[in-house]
């Protein structure tokens, strides 16, 4: 049996992924029932593939797996496309809505998982480090110190790569020299992704900032990060061009 804990934003996700496919198998088969192709052997073919396709879907989600995004824009033209044919053509507004729905749960979802938590933003193609935006940074955990980078700093949260083993949960503090200021932030592990061996640790951090100055400390380093990129991505740009 399911069981989420909507406080928890992973667990609202995957909430509103299986909501959404409830939505959008009651939907379907209204559709089939209105049209009387209920019993078609085509009916029960994209029946199949529909359970099928969300079950890889889910799948995807639970292993925090990238192709989570391409199966994301294919549900999101299918719902489009079906939703438009109910309000437009078939004249069933009623179920044209419940595709609706499900978009809006799509697009609530995606917002809420593409946070640096769960899926950091990577440039997978560049491995010129000059052009990388990571910030080298000392990881402190239980009193031991370990080089670490920080990259995809947004809502409040951050990339980690780390070659230490951290376990999901536990707290961390990350220290960093950038313009001749020293920054010490309290963070915590909650997600861990293993990429193939001799690759560091992919980890997705909250900050947990406890007062205003920590908040300005995060604050500063992630618009420190922001223009950093710009600039990094700017130069790589004008040194194609001389070439």
């Amino acid at each position: 049996m399911l069981k989420f804990n909507l406080q928890n934003s992973y667990d609202k996700v995957k909430f509103l992924t299986v909501l959404q496919f409830f939505i959008v198998l009651i939907a379907f088969i209204a559709e089939a029932f209105v049209t009387r192709s209920v019993l078609n052997f085509s009916f029960i073919i994209q029946f199949i593939l529909l359970i099928l396709a969300y079950n890889f879907y889910y799948s995807a989600l639970i292993n925090l797996f990238y192709s989570f995004w391409n199966m994301s824009f294919i549900f999101a033209i299918y719902y489009f496309l079906t939703m438009t044919r109910n309000f437009l053509i078939l004249g069933h507004p009623l179920i044209g809505f419940m595709f609706l729905l499900s978009i809006i749960f799509l697009i609530s979802a995606c917002y809420i998982i593409s946070s640096p938590l769960y899926y950091p933003r990577f440039h997978w193609w560049e491995y010129d480090f000059r052009f990388r935006t990571d910030i080298k940074c000392w990881v402190e955990v239980d009193g031991l110190q370990f080089r670490g980078r920080l990259s995809d700093l947004r809502r409040g949260a951050a990339c980690l790569e780390l070659f230490q083993s951290v376990p999901i949960g536990h707290p961390i503090n990350i220290n960093t020299h950038i313009l001749n200021q020293n920054f010490h932030l309290n963070a915590e592990v909650r997600s861990k992704r293993e990429p193939i061996i001799g690759r560091s640790i992919i980890y997705g951090i909250k900050f947990t900032t406890e007062d205003l100055e920590q908040n300005q400390r995060l604050k500063f380093l992630t618009n420190f990060w922001k223009e950093s990129k710009k600039i990094k991505i700017r130069n790589k740009f004008s040194n194609t061009v001389k070439s």
